[in-house]
């Protein structure tokens, strides 16, 4: 029998105490809004102050390597929609921007760890989440 598998919340919330721990600066780009009617009111709302639909959920300032995107998806059972495959393209085609799909928090630190200068780097297996 397999272990349940994290929820995106779940991963995101792993992801964001790497985040912390490393001191990195970044933001989550709040794209979800839920079915209720209060949320879609706030989805309306959202979308006139200029909301993109598919806009990946983390941006993450790396000092001296430039900004990443990431894309959090959970490990199984999450898809990447055409307007987010749309989203990593183009900003993969901006200077000083990288922007990647992340199967879980563990791929998405191994990406930030693989593009940090190596003085700054955390063995992976050592990591406190």
């Amino acid at each position: 029998m397999s272990l349940p598998c994290p929820t995106e919340s779940q991963e995101g919330d792993t992801l964001v105490a790497y985040l912390h721990v490393k001191g990195l600066k970044f933001t989550h780009i709040p794209n979800e809004t839920g079915h209720s009617q209060e949320a879609l009111r706030r989805a309306v709302r959202m979308k006139r102050q200029g909301t993109s639909k598919g806009f990946p959920d983390y941006v993450i300032a790396l000092p001296n390597v430039g900004i990443l995107y990431i894309e959090l998806k959970r490990v199984r059972g999450s898809t990447t929609s055409p307007e987010q495959k749309e989203w990593i393209e183009i900003l993969n085609q901006c200077p000083g921007a990288e922007a990647h799909i992340a199967k879980g928090a563990q791929a998405a630190i191994t990406i930030i760890e693989s593009l940090l200068p190596s003085p700054t780097k955390m063995p992976v297996d050592s990591m406190p989440f």
